[in-house]
């Protein structure tokens, strides 16, 4: 894989290497990425938490990009050697919006986890669930569906009332994830648990709707059932802000400012 991804960078000579889950990417990869004299700049984008076990990786980039304010503040406690900024998710704006009749229902689409269980057995109206390790003891009340691929998050956000998020405590910090941003392009508004990045991402409250205990979530979800043209506004609100400053240009820009 390293010599062929290495041919590769050099035939199609790019004025930047973007390793998306840069502290995942194979040690041998990165060195021959990093092996030719005057090649481009390689920074690394990650998403997950990590420790000293990615130091060898690290001192291999450029630049490293977190998605999580809290990643980038380990980053720097270890000593890392490579320059390391806040980079949150982002969100494609050009991708097809289709053309559904939109549910009543709030949907989930994560894999499993204990605390996420917990959220979801608390929410008293049904919502619709999908992904991986649900299905082994489902609450009653919900529908469950398996894992989606990646070209069907677009139908299931267009197709539902909400989308609902809650963090992987396993994998993150203070950060959000790709659901505080794709469900906005398809008229979903985001229900999320209080992360600290939040508020320097979305207005809590006018373009994202922020729960802290299932008592408010549960209030939420209710209102959001009964004011169909409430959720519209913040989907809406949600969706202007993605545009103005949450998109893949704008994170590249972002970049290319920190390595000029």
């Amino acid at each position: 894989m390293a010599p062929e991804i290495s041919r590769q960078a050099r035939r199609f000579a790019p004025d930047l290497v973007l390793a998306i889950g840069g502290f995942h990417v194979p040690l041998a990869v990165l060195r021959a990425l990093r092996g030719r004299s005057g090649g481009p700049p390689v920074v690394g984008w990650v998403g997950d938490a990590f420790g000293q076990e990615a130091a060898p990786l690290a001192a291999l980039y450029d630049l490293v990009a977190h998605t999580d304010s809290g990643l980038e503040a380990r980053h720097r406690e270890l000593g890392f050697a490579s320059p390391a900024i806040w980079l949150p998710h982002a969100a494609n704006p050009h991708r097809a919006v289709p053309r559904l009749e939109r549910s009543d229902r709030m949907v989930f689409v994560a894999a499993a986890s204990p605390e996420r269980e917990r959220i979801v057995r608390a929410i008293a109206e049904p919502i619709a669930v999908f992904g991986p390790g649900w299905k082994s003891n489902p609450p009653a009340q919900h529908a469950f569906g398996d894992r989606v691929a990646h070209r069907r998050l677009a139908g299931l956000y267009a197709g539902h009332l909400a989308s609902l998020n809650a963090r992987n405590a396993d994998h993150v910090v203070a950060g959000l994830n790709q659901r505080n941003f794709d469900p906005y392009l398809f008229g979903a508004p985001a229900v999320t648990d209080d992360q600290p990045d939040l508020a320097h991402c979305f207005d809590p409250g006018s373009e994202a709707l922020v729960y802290r205990t299932t008592d408010e979530l549960n209030d939420i979800y209710a209102r959001l059932r009964a004011d169909r043209a409430w959720a519209a506004t913040i989907a809406a609100r949600g969706r202007s802000r993605i545009l103005a400053d949450h998109t893949f240009a704008v994170r590249l820009s972002a970049i290319r400012d920190k390595l000029c």
